[in-house]
């Protein structure tokens, strides 16, 4: 997030909103509905980087994290993360989506090493 508020210079909402959508958050989301952090610290780091970028949002100044997420009308990262979940759930339920155990490569069992 650091190069982009580097390279932008304008602070307006709709401009930090859209370069947030478009460069850091993909980068943050990656593949979430398989991995997510289950550490308290893990998800503090991530949940920093959104933090601190729309912290230098203009028309945030003075407004704590929860507060800048309403104004800006976004979800927390943890939030869109239990989100995706749900979602990814749901799919898998009704055959739209792989289960997990598709995804993950067999592991050989003891009979199988035989």
């Amino acid at each position: 997030a650091g190069w982009i508020l580097g390279v932008f210079r304008d602070r307006s909402k709709r401009t930090m909103l859209k370069l947030l959508k478009s460069l850091v958050r993909p980068k943050l989301e990656y593949c979430s509905p398989l991995w997510s952090p289950c550490k308290i610290g893990d998800i503090q780091k991530l949940e920093e980087i959104q933090r601190y970028f729309t912290r230098r949002i203009k028309e945030c100044e003075g407004m704590n994290y929860w507060e800048r997420l309403q104004h800006l009308k976004i979800l927390s990262l943890q939030r869109r993360r239990e989100r995706y979940m749900i979602i990814h759930v749901w799919k898998m339920y009704v055959g739209l989506a792989p289960p997990y155990s598709a995804l993950i490569p067999l592991l050989p069992t003891a009979h199988q090493q035989d």
